[in-house]
Order: C-alpha cells, then structure tokens, then sequence
C-alpha cells in the first residue's frame, strides 16, 4: 500500500512539470504571434524543475526573433535568481555570460544589469573569469560593464581594470573605472572617486545619478561622504509629491540608497533590502542617532 501511495503522488509532480515546461512553449507560441502577456507565474516559480525550464529557454535565446531572446533571457534571469540551489543559479549566470557575447547591444545590457542581481558568491571561479576576460576598452556599455567586473570578488579584476582605464579618455567612463576599482579596494581611485565629487552640486540629479554608483562601491571612506549628506540640513531635492513645490532634505533619498548596502540596518526593509516606512522625518533622526552610535558599522559585499 505505501508503493502505491508513493506512486500516485509522483504521478502529479511530473505531470506538473511536464505542464511547464509544455506552458512554456505555449507562452512563446504566443510571444510569436505578438502577443504581450506576462510570463505565467507559475513557471517563475518552479523549483523542482528549474533546470528542465532553463536547458528548454537555451532554445529561445538563440532564436532569430529579438524579442523572443530578449524574453528567454529574462526569464532565465528571474528563475535563477530567485532559486535556492547554487546549481540553478550558476546555471543561469551561464545563460546571461552568454548573452554578453550576443551582437544585440540591448540584450547585452540587460545581462549585464541581470548578473549585477546575483549576490557575487554565486559566481564560480571560470564565470568570474569569463566575465573579468570579456572586458575591453571599447566595447559597448562599457561603464555599465566595468562596474560588473569590479563586483567579481577576484583579483583579477583589478589588473583588467587597470588595462582599460590606461585607454578611456571618456569622463564618464573613466568615472565608472575608479568606481569599480574602489569596490576592490584600491585606494588611489578611491581618493579620486572622492576628490571628483568633493565640489558636486548637490541636487535630484546628483542623488538619483551619482549616489546609488557611490553605494555600488562599498568603500567606507565614499560611505562617509555618504553620511555628510544624510547629516545635511541643507533642503537641495524636489518632493515626491507632485503638488509641492518645497524642496526636502537629500537626505531622505540616500537612506534608501544606503539601506540595502549596511549590516544591520536600524530602519525596515523588504526582502530586497528596500526601505519600507512611512514616516520619513522619524526615519532619518532614527537613522541619523544609529550611525553616531555605530561609527564601525559594516558594509555588505556580496551583493551589487
């Protein structure tokens, strides 16, 4: 009785898998004919049969229809990134790794932000690398792409970036050089990431632009900087609410920028490290009283 009781159970699990992997196929059946609906939930949930899903995606992603890749790819991204197993997950970074080296520009930078959003722990050593290699002066998106390699907790990184930033004349990309160095640890382009924005205009643009690539270095010699502008009373930013006029403090935007990247944040956040409050005013003094009682606090580095 207990092998037959077994038997009936197993039954349905695969058949479910075999509805997703079959639901998968419909779905794109129908991204072909144009249409726009959302990708079923059920199949971004699926544990079980994560790798059935992803090998089944490789077939999408090298299709000729761009929209068709550019979906496979990001479905690819949303089951390995949110999965428990290390293996599903590396098995995604190696579809995104090879959507680096696709002609699609836009593809192309949709994985770069995509690998961004794995923690840098789930990276093996031959990913690092492959990703580290990749880099080269003038490739497209390259500020984006320099800030991925500097996450890649390898040394080799910083040889590569070295390479590269002896050939950029761009300022914006020279920028994205320092910044990348400085999240490995490199002092001199930490002191010029801080002496390039010592003099900044403070305002939306600087918060919404140049803060959260201040965050993305985990430096705590930028973080203090950071805290410089949390401590200002200075009112440089716009409201949210469109029918104010008054400007508020910056410093209400850059604890949302800070809160994913401290240990031990004293203000709530969702499960992605997002600040979850209402009352703002109370969470910056909240904020504000932590930081002088925790001067040594720590910074996460295993993610972007």
């Amino acid at each position: 009785m207990k092998l037959k009781f077994l038997f009936f159970i197993i039954i349905p699990i695969n058949i479910y898998a075999q509805d997703n992997t079959a639901l998968l196929q419909t779905y794109f059946s129908e991204v072909q004919a144009g249409s726009y609906a959302p990708v079923p939930q059920s199949i971004l949930n699926e544990e079980a049969q994560a790798n059935e899903l992803l090998t089944a995606l490789v077939t999408y992603q090298n299709d000729s229809n761009e929209v068709i890749r550019t979906r496979a790819y990001n479905i690819s991204k949303r089951i390995g990134q949110n999965h428990l197993e290390i293996a599903i997950r590396q098995q995604a970074i190696n579809q995104q790794i090879k959507a680096l080296d696709g002609k699609d520009a836009g593809i192309m930078v949709k994985a770069i932000n995509a690998l961004a959003g794995f923690q840098n722990t789930d990276f093996n050593f031959n990913q690092q690398l492959k990703i580290i290699n990749r880099l080269k002066a003038d490739m497209p998106h390259l500020a984006q792409y320099v800030r991925l390699v500097g996450y890649m907790p390898n040394e080799a990184a910083v040889e590569a970036l070295q390479q590269v930033q002896l050939q950029v004349t761009d300022g914006w990309e020279s920028f994205n050089l320092n910044l990348a160095l400085a999240r490995r640890g490199d002092e001199q382009a930490t002191t010029t990431v801080l002496n390039k924005i010592q003099n900044a205009q403070i305002n939306d643009a600087f918060v919404y632009d140049i803060v959260p690539v201040l965050v993305y270095t985990r430096s705590i010699e930028i973080f203090d900087f950071l805290e410089e502008l949390i401590f200002s009373d200075e009112a440089d930013c716009s409201s949210a609410n469109p029918d104010s006029n008054a400007n508020i403090l910056c410093g209400y935007r850059i604890m949302e920028y800070v809160a994913p990247a401290i240990e031990n944040f004293p203000l709530p956040t969702d499960e992605y490290g997002e600040l979850e409050v209402d009352d703002y005013e109370t969470a910056l003094v909240t904020l504000r009283e932590w930081l002088i009682q925790n001067p040594d606090y720590q910074l996460v580095k295993d993610t972007y």
